[in-house]
């Protein structure tokens, strides 16, 4: 049964003390976890669709999500409105999972 209570925020999870994992493979996690979170709830091709839109109208490409998370958490919120905060909510449950 999953856990009803809510996730910390993506970006305190990253910044918390008890990520003691290393940068990049915490990077690599966030990416993984990005990509399978898109893919579950929006499918493959808008996954794409969204990362081009990202790219040609914030510069900002998918590889460039971990360090400019907070950009990408308003890119979110502008293209998927109240819907953004379920996908971050979504990304931080699956990035727990993935970092144990």
């Amino acid at each position: 049964m999953e856990d009803p209570v809510d996730p910390p925020s993506l970006v305190g999870l990253l910044e918390s003390k008890g990520v003691t994992t290393d940068k990049k493979d915490v990077d690599r996690l966030l990416l993984e976890a990005l990509d399978e979170v898109l893919d579950d709830l929006l499918g493959k091709q808008v996954r794409e669709t969204f990362y081009d839109h990202m790219e040609r109208k914030y510069y900002i490409g998918r590889d460039d999500v971990p360090r400019r998370l907070g950009d990408f958490l308003l890119i979110l919120e502008r293209t998927f409105g109240k819907s953004g905060r379920t996908i971050e909510r979504t990304l931080a449950r699956r990035l727990c999972a993935k970092l144990g």
